[in-house]
Order: C-alpha cells, then structure tokens, then sequence
C-alpha cells in the first residue's frame, strides 16, 4: 500500500485480488465512513469538488472502479455482481466493518447489489441518479445525452467541463475500452428491480428532476420497491448535477446520514 497527502485526502493504492486499487481517504477519521462510488466512463477525479466538502464534516473513501482510470484490471468486467464483489474485497481489505453507501449512476447501481449482497455492512444508501433499472437504449441515450452535454455548457465550470471529465473519460476509452462498453451495456440493460424491495438499510433517493438519462420515472420507481426510503428531488443540473451543483449534494447527503446515525 501507497499513499501520498492532497487537501483533506490521502491517496492509496491497494491490491484487491488481481486488481491495484486507486483510493482516496479522507484525514478525517469517524466510526462509520462514507463510501462513494463514482459513475460511468470516469472516476473518482471529477468529483473532487464535492467530496472535499463532504471530508469538512465527515470521512469518506473514494476508490476508482476497478478497471477505470488509476485502478488497473485488464479483465472483462460484466455485470453489477462482478463489481460488488471486488468492492467487498475492497471493504474486506481495508478492515471496514460498515459503510454508508453513496453512488453515482453506475456506480449507484453497484451499490444496490452491495446493499444487498452485504446487508449488515451497509449503514445507509444514497442513490444519486442511479442506474438499475432499464429505462433507454443506447440509440436513445445518444441523442439524451447530447442535449444535457449542451444544456451543461450554461454552467459556469468550463475546466471540469472541457477539461477533467473528457481527460478521464478518453484515458477510459483508450485503455479501457472492454469495460467501458461492458459498464454502458450493464448500466442500460441490466435490471436489479428485483432486489430493491430486499434493501434493508435507509435509503435516500436523490435525482435530477431533469435527468434524461436515467429518467425521473426511475427514481419513483425504486422509490416505491425500496422499504424506508425517501425521495428527494433537486431542480438543479441533469445527469451530472452533483459536479456543478456540489455544496447541494453535500448538504443533502450529510444531513440524510447524520439523521441515521442519530436513530
């Protein structure tokens, strides 16, 4: 294991199976961590504005998808299990006991199957945007996303716009290629609907009422299948809000999971 210091995080990197693991931990250190799985086609890089706010009032542990960017795996990764179970290993590596359980799109995805492949180690889930229940095609998501990439120019954060998130998501295409397909045809079309009624943890849904690509139908869907769970809906963004919109998710988030951990 690795590490080098940056801001309120301390990069490492770890050896899961036959994959190298790339994490960022935060210096602050609580009983129960925020465990944030990034989503498709990037990494943990581009979010880095919203978890430094978050590491200001509580720990926090970002890895990179395995295969994706700093994280090198070069097997064919094919289905939401596959990840959850280098995730537990991952978890299992690191001594963590329990988690609460924040993800982003793909990422989110895979956290449905950890809350469930692991009910007693996840303390909480957030569910930004999620994937997990199929909704579009890649012929429609094409088009979808062409008009939330344009709406997104308005924003003003051109670095993380035209320079953060095309730098990591072309490493991801260059060197990556296998798994960034297999990832963009598990988040489409793998369906997890029929796990959602058995998550037992508490559950925030939070979601774009703008989102075309994981539309807004889908949040009250998992809303409606996953016992103890609220849905919360932001006017902000699209897909993406979260990386324009950072200190909303970090108020959101933190006060969902200072709630739990006061119940």
């Amino acid at each position: 294991m690795s590490a080098k210091t940056l801001n309120h995080f301390v990069d490492y990197r770890i050896q899961v199976q036959d994959c190298s693991i790339f994490y960022q931990q935060s210096v602050r250190h609580s009983s129960t961590p925020i465990l944030f799985l990034h989503g498709w086609g990037i990494s943990s890089e581009p979010y880095q504005e919203v978890l430094e706010l978050i590491a200001e009032q509580h720990a926090v542990i970002a890895p990179d998808l395995p295969s994706f960017a700093r994280s090198s795996y070069h097997n064919l990764i094919s289905d939401y299990h596959s990840y959850a179970k280098f995730i537990v290993s991952f978890l299992e590596a690191l001594n963590l006991p329990q988690v609460h359980l924040v993800g982003h799109s793909l990422g989110g995805g895979i956290a449905i199957t950890l809350a469930t492949l692991i009910p007693e180690r996840v303390k909480s889930l957030v569910l930004l945007d999620s994937t997990g229940i199929p909704s579009v095609s890649i012929p429609e998501i094409v088009p979808r996303r062409a008009i939330e990439m344009t709406a997104q120019i308005s924003i003003p954060k051109l670095k993380l716009q035209f320079f953060d998130i095309p730098k990591v998501f072309t490493h991801n295409l260059l060197f990556n290629t296998g798994n960034i397909i297999y990832a963009l045809l598990i988040s489409l079309y793998q369906d997890s609907t029929h796990l959602l009624p058995s998550i037992k943890a508490p559950c925030l849904i939070l979601w774009s009422e703008k989102d075309l690509t994981t539309p807004l139908s889908v949040a009250r869907d998992m809303a409606n299948l996953i016992p103890n769970s609220t849905l919360t809906i932001v006017k902000e963004g699209y897909h993406e809000w979260m990386l324009w919109h950072p200190e909303k998710l970090a108020s959101i988030a933190l006060d969902f999971i200072k709630q739990v951990e006061l119940d």
